[in-house]
Order: C-alpha cells, then sequence, then structure tokens
C-alpha cells in the first residue's frame, strides 16, 4: 500500500472504530442501569468504563481531525 492508501485506510478504520465504541457505550449504559436493581458496585464500574470509553473516542476524534486536516 502506498502512504495515501495507508492514510485513507486509517480514516475509515478510525471512523468506524468511532461508531463502534458508541455502540457498546451505550450497552454498557443499559447494562449498568439493570445492574443498579442487583449490585450499585457493578453499575458504577460500568459506568466508569463508559466514561473510559468517551476518553478513547475523544482521542481517536482528535486523530482523525489531524489526519483530515493534514494535507
Amino acid at each position: 500500500m502506498t502512504e495515501e492508501e495507508d492514510k485513507q485506510k486509517l480514516s475509515i478504520l478510525l471512523t468506524h472504530w468511532i461508531e463502534h465504541n458508541k455502540g457498546h457505550a451505550q450497552e454498557f449504559k443499559r447494562w449498568a442501569d439493570k445492574a443498579k436493581g442487583f449490585d450499585g458496585v457493578v453499575s458504577e464500574e460500568l459506568l466508569d468504563a463508559v466514561k473510559h470509553m468517551e476518553e478513547v473516542n475523544d482521542a481517536l476524534s482528535n486523530a482523525l481531525e489531524r489526519m483530515n486536516n493534514s494535507g
């Protein structure tokens, strides 16, 4: 692959990873809500995972933005 092809591929992957992580975060939130009923600590851990997933997505979004703005 050429460098330009690699950049295009990475741009596609970053977009996919961001959307994929959003789906996981939604599922974590759904299960955190369910877990409140039987284990508040588990619920809190799941919400902590959501927070970290959002941090990961911020980093991935920053990388995607940088790639799109670098000629």
